[in-house]
């Protein structure tokens, strides 16, 4: 799907880059109308998908893209009536889709096969182009993040959303314990893994004996002594799904007394 939206990203931006003579201007109307029905089809099937697996499973519902999507509606409603009216506070439109844009993100996990390309604003003296070049811009951006919110995948296991979130150091009887914490990792019970790669002191690789041990919250790994100052723990989390291996990478810094 992103190579389709691509293409025609391209070409709106070829076309806003010749003179803005009449038939030109008519041409690139025809193109941004017919470009916006067949992204907002695909927009459709997205949402549609997305509606229909949190009705079976309502654990799936993003309470952040529910609001996000009656935002939408309602800009495209406003820019609908503007362009039909011949009246716009483009600057008003302009400024409430980046706010809808700077939100995509966000519920995406930034994750970038799920944003949208960035392209400059096309100069143009027609508002009404300019309208329609938004709400393309809008529509294709919802696209992706209905299609990421109906992946299976999202919701199986979380698993693009596990990350460690962060690590307690605390002195124990036996030595050091460190505390894996993660917010969506704990839920996955089995075929989990946790591989250390490398663990730095003061900036310099350290070789140290370590047990790893699942708790509640993620995992403990423990040492049996370690000396103060800075160290940072470099590793993998790997999830196997689906007959696929999820290597998720993470670093984290924490400091012994």
């Amino acid at each position: 799907m992103k190579n389709q939206f691509l293409v025609y990203f391209l070409a709106i931006s070829t076309l806003f880059s010749c003179n803005n003579q009449r038939g030109e201007l008519t041409e690139m109307d025809s193109f941004l109308q017919a470009n916006f029905e067949f992204n907002n089809r695909t927009l459709n099937k997205n949402k549609g998908d997305y509606y229909r697996i949190i009705e079976e499973m309502p654990t799936r519902k993003i309470e952040k893209l529910n609001v996000l999507d009656s935002k939408f509606e309602l800009l495209i409603s406003t820019i609908d009536s503007a362009i039909k009216n011949k009246e716009s506070n483009l600057e008003s439109i302009i400024a409430e889709s980046n706010e809808i844009l700077n939100e995509v993100p966000k519920i995406v996990n930034n994750r970038k096969d799920y944003l949208l390309p960035e392209f400059k604003q096309p100069k143009t003296d027609s508002d009404d182009l300019s309208l329609k070049y938004i709400k393309n811009r809008l529509v294709i951006a919802m696209a992706y993040v209905f299609e990421y919110a109906s992946r299976q995948t999202y919701s199986v296991d979380g698993l693009y959303k596990v990350q460690i979130d962060s690590i307690i150091s605390r002195k124990t009887d036996n030595g050091i314990k460190l505390t894996l914490t993660s917010k969506y990792g704990h839920n996955i019970k089995e075929n989990r893994h946790i591989i250390i790669d490398n663990i730095e002191f003061n900036g310099q690789e350290k070789k140290v004996n370590y047990n790893l041990k699942d708790n509640y919250s993620f995992a403990d790994v423990e040492f049996d002594s370690l000396k103060s100052g800075t160290y940072k723990i470099n590793g993998i989390l790997r999830f196997y799904h689906r007959e696929r291996k999820f290597d998720i990478p993470f670093d984290k810094v924490f400091k012994v007394e």
